[in-house]
């Protein structure tokens, strides 16, 4: 049980700031893909990551393989690495912010799936959100003029394969660190890049570790603050403040890249974050009603 006060505002903090590390993270990717095949990069990552997070568990005097059940870390971690993959090969023809958010529409997966497969209650605003979501996502894709590149596809398939982790997460059996699932994640990824050898990889530059290891630092310190978000600050609170990363992700492209979305891509943003905060609030309020 969580006996933390609750402090709203440093939880909102903490999930803002954990935004701006996952858009590092998700940057340097950006970065680097252009140099290296997606296995490569996604097994240079996850060997940082996996080795960081092995570091906090010792420091904490976690057993590394003391988990509970190690089947739903397998699942959890093959749908992430299906996840991305598709999201670092997506870098590679869609501009930044448009691969963002479209990954964002996983929590609209999330719902459709838990009502129709775990036959979870869902009220029709949260649907009519899903609804008005992907309108959005149409924004950005643009189907059926010039502007849409068949890639847009790829993010598509993180914002499902998203959806299916986080209720695999949820069915995790309770009280399982939040470390050894960083740990398992980045191990079933580094294998899952491993195997990509076969198909040749680039010689590592030296110049470039630093740059994997802060990506992977800046992964684990995101997971972290994630974490401490929602410890300190209630989730109808905290919750839609996620969105505020495709702002930080929007002015990463634009200063970087010089990549500015046009209006119409902007009109698909913002339906998708309002959508998007809609769910979370309503979800929020549905589980506070279901404690009380």
């Amino acid at each position: 049980m969580n006996t933390t006060p609750v402090n709203n505002l440093r939880g909102i903090a903490f999930l803002v700031s954990a935004g701006l590390f996952l858009t590092t993270n998700d940057a340097i990717s950006k970065w680097l893909v252009p140099n290296y095949p997606a296995g490569q990069l996604l097994f240079v990552q996850a060997v940082f990551i996996t080795l960081f997070a092995a570091v906090l568990m010792r420091l904490r005097g976690e057993a590394l393989l003391a988990a509970r059940s190690w089947r739903p870390h397998l699942y959890r971690g093959g749908l992430y690495t299906i996840g991305a993959f598709a999201f670092v090969v997506s870098l590679r023809y869609l501009p930044f912010a448009e691969v963002v958010a479209i990954a964002f529409a996983g929590p609209m997966f999330m719902t459709l799936l838990g009502r129709f497969f775990l036959h979870e209650s869902v009220g029709w605003h949260r649907l009519g959100a899903v609804i008005i979501g992907f309108v959005g996502v149409l924004f950005v894709i643009q189907p059926g003029t010039e502007a849409m590149h068949w890639a847009v596809i790829l993010p598509l398939v993180v914002a499902l394969a998203d959806a299916i982790r986080d209720l695999v997460t949820r069915k995790m059996v309770g009280g399982e660190s939040n470390l050894r699932i960083v740990f398992s994640t980045g191990a079933i990824l580094a294998c899952g890049g491993l195997l990509t050898v076969v198909g040749g990889w680039e010689p590592l530059q030296s110049k470039d570790l630093i740059w994997f290891c802060a990506s992977a630092g800046a992964f684990v310190i995101a997971h972290v603050l994630m974490v401490e978000a929602y410890r300190h600050g209630q989730l109808v609170a905290v919750a839609p403040f996620r969105y505020v990363q495709i702002v930080w992700t929007i002015l990463a492209g634009a200063v970087f890249w010089g990549e500015i979305p046009t209006p119409v891509v902007l009109i698909g943003i913002g339906i998708i974050c309002t959508s998007g905060i809609y769910i979370a609030w309503r979800e929020a309020r549905t589980r506070k009603r279901a404690v009380a």
